[in-house]
């Protein structure tokens, strides 16, 4: 039977099948793979490519811009030149590739969840607080509202800081037992606090200065909620419920943050002052959400 089987040559014959269909599958995967890492990538480059767009319209720094065209770039060579690369490499060019394929397409993802993450963060704004407040006839006794400092032309707040202040007394007014911290300290390009100008924005809407505390040092999320802690503690004040107010993007880190340094906070969502705002805020957002979880929550 093994010289039958030897001489009818049944055995080579099976192991060309076997390498011819290896050969075969293997062909289909780098197709799929291929495939999937110029898709990927022409999505992330799109993604920077409308940022970049807005950078140097004007809605972000322009040396952002820079940084936009290296995340293209970084996306864009491998694809344009695989070619080459693969020549150069030699058999290190696939699990390369591979690997490339899986860390863009776990990126993409991670960002549709952020993007969807926030949408779920925003559907609480001040108008979902007061139903709340009606319905369990909630005077708002023992909440503090604290709220986030951004852009200020001296007392006149900017687009965004105007809205988030808008939504905080569209709070303070459902809720007219509660206090206010309003925070934010002088940036570089301010000629007051943000606090200062959030206090008195507050106060010309009609809510009682007493009601309202300044935190008028911080230059950060995270002092934002450390110096807030402080000012509560240093008055005697011991909330039952804490309602941070920021613009949508921003509540994620708002709600890690406070737990980090032991203040836990709801959340009220304020809008961006228009869609490109609020794009170029994503991405940005994005990105210091990662360094949020690297600097403050792993290397504490």
């Amino acid at each position: 039977i093994a010289d039958f089987a030897a001489s009818s040559g049944s055995r080579p014959i099976s192991t060309d099948c076997a390498l011819k269909m290896k050969t075969e599958l293997s062909k289909k995967l780098n197709k799929v793979i291929d495939a999937a890492a110029v898709a990927a990538a022409a999505i992330v480059s799109l993604y920077y490519f409308v940022y970049l767009v807005l950078c140097l319209i004007g809605y972000d720094l322009r040396i952002m811009s820079l940084f936009a065209l290296a995340v293209m770039a970084v996306m864009l060579l491998p694809v344009v030149f695989r070619k080459k690369l693969k020549a150069k490499l030699g058999g290190a060019y696939f699990p390369l590739k591979l690997i490339f394929t899986i860390l863009t397409i776990l990126y993409i993802i991670s960002v549709v969840i952020f993007w969807c993450y926030i949408g779920l963060d925003a559907r609480r704004d001040a108008a979902s607080y007061t139903a709340a407040a009606e319905s369990f006839h909630d005077d708002g006794s023992g909440t503090v509202v604290v709220v986030f400092g951004c852009h200020t032309d001296g007392y006149t707040p900017g687009p965004t800081l105007k809205l988030r202040l808008d939504e905080a007394a569209e709070l303070l007014e459902a809720l007219p037992c509660a206090l206010c911290v309003v925070s934010g300290g002088q940036g570089s390009n301010e000629t007051v606090a943000e606090a200062d100008s959030m206090k008195a924005y507050l106060e010309e809407v009609g809510i009682d200065a007493e009601r309202i505390y300044a935190e008028d040092e911080s230059h950060s999320t995270s002092e934002n909620i450390r110096f807030t802690k402080e000012l509560l503690i240093k008055n005697s004040i011991e909330p039952v419920r804490v309602i941070g107010v920021s613009t949508a993007f921003h509540l994620p880190r708002i709600e890690v943050l406070s737990r980090v340094y032991d203040l836990p906070m709801e959340v009220c969502a304020a809008k961006s002052p228009d869609d490109f705002s609020y794009y170029v805020s994503m991405v940005r957002e994005y990105l210091s959400f990662i360094k949020l979880l690297l600097v403050d929550v792993i290397l504490n």
